[in-house]
């Protein structure tokens, strides 16, 4: 918890640091309630419950003791109302499903060691499980679920383990068992009632099985590998020697899920195509091979269930879509994140909209999600690129995609910018920067309004940033140069129209990137370079990679980070890096912008659109990264970061007013306030005003930075010494700090409120008037400050055609209304005395007084002495001694 102090004698304030949004929603197979109105998926260490056809949140499930991970969930067959969750730890809870109470919780007695990777229920009384421990080898084995007593380990029954295991439990000749896979062409099914019994089936074709589903009213298994092959394989599946084979081949991709119909007349499967298909097998002969899809899915399909009337597809872009028997789709559960690889490895964006109260996220390929803050949910997906995804092949699994890159947003939320790009190092690379105007009536939040195509002659944008009114905008890229748009209207035949134009290009060398003479951009003439072969040239199709296996981490995407290498990602080789763009910021009022050329900050004239001057210091070497303008009474300040500090400027005397040496991951500055904020690879957070370098809130370590640190930050909507900070970590998931919320601020509870003692206290309201007028002081003495006070607030509020002419009201009264208070003169305020001047006061003393009925009460006008400030200035920058970083660098505390 952090705590900001306002000022001596005041009261302090606690901020509480907490997570919003991004968590994932994917990571485990969703089920079914039995009354088949509900859909209950595991989110971390809780469990969501969710209507099918409304799609919201109406409960939550919690364990009693603290668990890191719940790994599976689900119901017994022909049972009690009750779900079964079971931990990584091995600590499986019963809640009943009415009340969601927990009804039992017992830990199963597993080495201390050992990991649960899945989790299924025999019955009521016993469970399967499959763990390892850090010998890496799988262990399957049946505990039982009121005592946690271990009943039978197959020993003999033991997969090599790679964090591919797939198990489904099924019938067969009427023995349960257990059909497990690992990733590899084997298939194992093991009689759990007959620990003797047991087979292991080859997949005919060699190919290395992804998914395994038993059918729970037959004797048969399916199975889908990675050349997209469906097999049910029928049978005595004890004996694979007595099995049958029927092929079912739509998928070209290696599908990543499958899923039998309770009745077993269908089967599901689904991928990479991002399609579900749903097959007519077993019984129903005049409908063999039948096929029916559900196309053009936002995301590959992970996970699969059914029940009687609906399914449930899993989704990478962190959504469940639920459909019925017909494939219709009824909802879709949508959380904030679902970054695709390729977006996780560029970085995504994290801006604040104001007037929606929501904030700009990266989202699924091409696209910007809207996520509100207040309703904690996903409003919109922006459309930013409006292109088709590409389609995989089997030599290029993830194709590179065009991603959004950067997005910024003006201070009135009119406008939106953004910026794409596509480089694979074969064509030429696709590059676009995009303005959106705000729609407040129509059904998308943003209408495409100007589209330019290479902005930067096909060089990738790394920072973009617009002022308040949405009129004015900067875009660097790394061509070494940055370019000023703006607004203006076009007319045409009987309208008019905005439209954005580039006023000029600046750069501070000679404005030609050397590295951009690279081949890469001639590469396109040579046509497709890798052409397709045959499988057999496909090794990780077949075998099991252990360094680099492509398809293990398609299998667990969900968990992956980032997927794209850094060679994956073309980036032109470089000769020199001195004049690299950094980030660009623009002032207050609009009169300069700020930008890193290298290590140089420079600062040029919006109007002229030249160079004003360069600032340079030792300490920011060899690179800069962000810079941002101070705003209201620091708007004099400049503060800029590197991979190691970070500095802030005084534009009035050009040189630096504190510098303090961390390892800054991301910077923000409020546009209402003078407050800033800045990130470290710690995961430290602090929050400041350039006016000192002693922060008003630090937080430390606030996560763990080995799983990830911040890499954007933002302000959201926030009143006078009032704190609210969103930030990102992995490039999905989302924190706040804000202020923690009184008792008085809360919404009543009702489990927590007095109930009545009896019936007659139930009458009785809450809070009671009465007529009785309370005993008032005596009339006959008048406040002259509160008649006065009034008297200005009544001509304050009204119309301007009520109020008298100023030659009518008296001069005393425009001197009260003014501020000034006129006192007795005696004979030592008679004398002329000059105005001190403090020699040892600071610059950033805010001089200025605020005249009006709310005004501070002083005794006389202020009359400036600039000579004396001006001669106080020369002599602090000439006395005073040169930065010390030693003793800056306990600033910040670190």
């Amino acid at each position: 918890m952090g705590v900001m102090v306002n000022g001596d004698g005041e009261k302090t304030v606690n901020y509480n640091f907490h997570r919003k949004a991004g968590r994932s929603i994917i990571e485990h197979r969703p089920v079914f309630s039995p009354d088949g109105e509900s859909l209950a998926i595991i989110v971390e260490n809780i469990v969501r419950v969710y209507n099918i056809q409304t799609g919201e949140c109406v409960r939550t499930l919690e364990t009693e003791s603290p668990v890191n991970e719940l790994i599976a969930i689900q119901f017994p067959e022909n049972e009690d109302y009750n779900l079964y969750g079971c931990s990584d730890k091995g600590y499986v809870t019963t809640w009943t499903w009415e009340n969601g109470a927990v009804l039992r919780e017992i830990k199963l007695r597993l080495p201390n060691d050992a990991r649960i990777h899945t989790f299924d229920l025999v019955d009521s009384n016993e469970c399967c499980i499959t763990s390892s421990s850090k010998q890496k080898q799988l262990n399957l084995s049946t505990y039982s679920v009121k005592t946690g007593e271990l009943l039978y380990e197959y020993r003999d029954t033991k997969p090599t383990h790679d964090d591919m295991v797939c198990v489904s439990l099924g019938w067969c000749n009427g023995d349960r068992y257990a059909a497990v896979t690992n990733g590899t062409k084997f298939l194992y099914i093991q009689n759990l009632q007959q620990p003797h019994i047991k087979t292991r089936i080859v997949n005919h074709n060699g190919y290395r099985i992804m998914s395994v589903s038993a059918n729970q009213k037959a004797n048969a298994v399916a199975i889908t590998d990675t050349l997209g092959r469906t097999t049910v394989i029928r049978g005595n599946l004890f004996d694979y020697k007595q099995i049958a084979r029927e092929v079912l081949h739509w998928h070209f991709l290696p599908p990543l899920a499958s899923c039998f119909s309770l009745q077993g007349n269908y089967l599901y499967t689904g991928g990479m195509e991002k399609v579900l298909v749903k097959w007519t097998i077993g019984n129903l002969a005049y409908r063999a091979n039948e096929k029916a899809f559900i196309p053009r899915l936002p995301g590959m399909i992970r996970f699969i269930t059914t029940n009687n009337s609906h399914v449930a597809v899993t989704l990478t872009n962190n959504s469940v879509v639920i459909a019925n028997a017909q494939l219709r789709v009824v909802s879709t559960l949508l959380e904030c994140g679902g970054v695709s690889p390729v977006a996780r490895a560029v970085g995504g964006a994290l801006v604040y909209h104001a007037p929606l109260a929501a904030l700009l996220t990266a989202g699924r390929t091409g696209h910007l999600q809207l996520y509100s803050t207040s309703t904690d949910k996903v409003l919109y997906n922006l459309d930013i690129t409006e292109m088709n995804n590409l389609p995989s092949e089997r030599w290029n699994l993830l194709p590179l995609e065009t991603e959004v890159t950067c997005a910024a947003v003006s201070g009135n939320g009119d406008w939106l910018v953004t910026s794409e790009y596509r480089n694979d190092g074969i064509i030429y690379p696709e590059e676009k920067l995009k303005f959106w105007a705000a729609q407040h009536k129509n059904a998308t939040p943003f209408q495409l309004n100007t589209c330019v195509n290479l902005s930067h002659g096909g060089c990738n944008v790394v920072s973009l940033a617009l002022n308040y009114r949405g009129d004015f905008c900067v875009s660097a890229g790394t061509d070494q140069k940055f370019r000023i748009w703006r607004k203006e209207n076009t007319s045409q035949t009987h309208r008019k129209k905005i439209a954005w134009n580039c006023l000029t290009a600046c750069y501070y060398s000679s404005g030609i990137g050397q590295f951009i003479s690279n081949s890469v951009l001639n590469d396109f003439k040579d046509g497709v370079k890798h052409k397709p072969g045959r499988d057999e040239d496909l090794p990780y199709l077949r075998e099991v990679d252990k360094e680099n296996d492509v398809i293990k981490k398609l299998f667990n995407i969900h968990k992956e980070h980032s997927l794209v290498d850094d060679g994956q990602i073309k980036v032109p080789r470089r000769r020199d890096s001195e004049y690299d763009m950094g980030g660009v910021a623009i002032s207050q009022d609009g009169s300069l912008i700020a930008a890193w050329f290298g290590c140089k900050l420079t600062l040029w004239d919006t109007h002229l659109c030249n160079l004003s001057t360069t600032l340079s210091h030792p300490a920011l070497r060899p690179k800069g990264v962000h810079v941002q303008f101070g705003n209201r009474d620091a708007a004099h300040y400049l503060v800029c970061t590197t991979e190691t500090c970070v500095a802030v400027w005084s534009l009035l005397s050009l040189t630096v007013k504190w510098l303090v040496q961390i390892n800054p991951t991301c910077l923000a500055a409020h546009r209402f306030s003078n407050k800033l904020a800045v990130a470290t690879t710690n995961n430290d957070v602090y929050v400041f005003t350039p006016h000192n370098s002693k922060p008003i809130l630090t937080k430390k370590r606030l996560l763990d930075p080995s799983t990830g640190v911040f890499k954007q930050c933002t302000f959201g909507t926030c009143f006078d010494d009032d704190i609210r900070l969103y930030l990102m970590r992995n490039n999905s998931e989302i924190y706040c700090i804000e202020r923690e919320q009184s008792e008085d601020s809360r919404l009543e509870v009702i489990s927590h409120r007095k109930l009545p003692t009896s019936n007659f206290s139930a009458l009785l309201a809450e809070q009671q008037l009465s007529e009785v007028q309370p005993a008032t002081a005596d009339h006959s003495v008048i406040d002259v400050n509160n008649l006065a006070g009034s008297t200005i607030a009544q001509f304050s509020l009204a119309s301007p055609h009520m109020v008298p002419p100023v030659s009518l009201l008296c001069t005393t009264f425009l001197q009260r209304l003014s501020g000034i208070e006129q006192v007795e003169l005696t004979d030592d305020s008679q004398e002329d005395k000059p105005m001190e001047v403090d020699e040892d006061s600071s610059d950033d003393e805010d001089t200025s007084k605020f005249n009006g009925p709310y005004a501070p009460k002083v005794t006389e006008l202020w009359t400036p002495n600039y000579e004396a400030v001006k001669e106080k200035k020369l002599n602090k920058i000439m006395n005073e001694p040169f930065l010390d970083l030693h003793s800056t660098s306990s600033m910040f505390g670190v």
